[in-house]
């Protein structure tokens, strides 16, 4: 009877949601679903029909020592219906319902089982953190409620994924894991990024600093829609397995390496270069070098957030420059741009800031884009918790006047 079955449902949920589950013996609450409150919004009690279905269910139930009933008027409409917390795990068993002790047993048991040794750090931070919650809690993510079969899929994506040795493109992921070049990504793709996203601390970061697309995403974790392209300009050359490539012969415009072609560079030769900029802002770059690039200067398109071959690209270029060459960095005045610099300034320790001073944004306020004071508070924390301490001048300059400046500013 599918009327036996919402009521049984409805309480079973109450009870999931009650200390009962959680607590047990700690709460003196009863479960049940009051009529006028709505909790069983089924029982239509004005339509004759519906009323007397479920009054029938809630009689059977009643008989079997399931629920206690308590009636508005003699006998014709339902108050309340009681659960009988001594006789939980016989609804469950009527209910065809899993109880969530088991359930939770069952998903850490499958989680640890497939994931027991994985060595990605933020799939075994995720790994620990739902086996502790399903077995402390007993309740389960809700991609596990129904059946385990996201899950198994998810788990497969993570032993996958572990295996990688280097960077892959999305369509190929998704034939290793499913033999199938779409499914990862018509299936699985967001709830992996949900889960990358809270564990793991650099994707999130990155995040914060720009707003990534889910294929940026993936690419920050090795995992490409389609090869990058690397944008760069100046009298250098890149030495590959297969030969030598000059870029002399673009100048000024530059080329675009693929980020396919990373692995192949065996050394970058810098010998007519004293000067590397990088710009965050592809309408900046291309009027930079028509307008402002020198002869001794590479110049490279930044692009937004640094993904694993990108570093791997600008590595190669930080070990050919040397630590005394000068490096510079030119991004938007705010906050994603100072996380940018500091991320690459782990690549290249001598860094330095281009275009970022106060002095900037004094000097293209009027034109800033207004910031809301959520914003402004945050770069307040952050300036006063000593971070960011290359720029403290020009975030002085952004909280005094409220805005900040993007790099196309200086193009008007």
């Amino acid at each position: 009877m599918k009327e036996a079955q919402v009521i049984l449902n409805r309480l079973l949920d109450k009870f999931e949601n009650s200390k009962h589950l959680s607590e047990p013996n700690t709460s003196r609450r009863r479960v049940m679903l009051r009529i006028d409150k709505r909790e069983l919004p089924e029982y239509q009690y004005e339509d004759a029909v519906v009323r007397d279905a479920y009054n029938i269910a809630a009689r059977e139930l009643e008989q079997q020592a399931l629920v206690r009933l308590e009636w508005a008027r003699k006998q014709s409409v339902l108050s309340c219906i009681v659960l009988d917390l001594e006789r939980v795990a016989q609804c469950y068993e009527c209910a065809d319902r899993v109880h969530p002790r088991k359930k939770a047993e069952e998903v850490a048991n499958i989680i640890m089982q497939k994931l027991a040794d994985n060595p990605v750090p933020w799939i075994a931070a995720w790994r620990d953190a739902v086996c502790a919650q399903v077995r402390n809690s007993m309740k389960v993510p809700t991609y596990c409620r129904g059946n385990d079969g996201l899950l198994q899929e998810l788990l497969l994506t993570f032993q996958r994924y572990a295996e990688l040795s280097g960077s892959v493109t999305m369509r190929a992921f998704s034939s290793q894991c499913f033999h199938d070049t779409k499914y990862f990504e018509r299936n699985v793709r967001e709830l992996f990024l949900t889960i990358a996203r809270k564990y793991n601390t650099q994707l999130a970061a990155a995040c914060t600093e720009a707003e990534l697309g889910a294929r940026d995403q993936l690419a920050f974790l090795g995992i490409y829609a389609r090869p990058e392209l690397y944008e760069l300009s100046g009298d250098c050359a890149i030495c590959l397995k297969k030969g030598e490539l000059r870029l002399s012969a673009a100048e000024p415009y530059g080329l675009a390496l693929p980020s396919t072609l990373v692995s192949e560079i065996v050394d970058i030769e810098l010998k007519n270069i004293c000067c590397i900029t990088f710009i965050e802002n592809k309408t900046n770059y291309d009027e930079y070098l028509l307008a402002e690039k020198q002869p001794e200067e590479l110049v490279v398109y930044h692009g937004g957030f640094l993904s694993p071959r990108k570093k791997k690209l600008f590595e190669k270029l930080a070990a050919a420059a040397g630590e005394t060459m000068q490096i510079r960095f030119w991004a938007d005045i705010d906050l994603g741009g100072f996380c940018m610099f500091e991320n690459l300034q782990t690549v290249f320790p001598q860094f330095e800031p281009m275009r970022m001073e106060g002095r900037f944004v004094e000097q293209y306020h009027k034109n800033g884009l207004k910031r809301p004071e959520q914003y402004l508070k945050k770069l307040k924390e952050e300036r006063n918790a000593g971070r960011h301490t290359l720029f403290v001048d020009a975030i002085d300059k952004i909280l005094q006047y409220g805005v900040t400046i993007e790099q196309e500013t200086f193009l008007e």
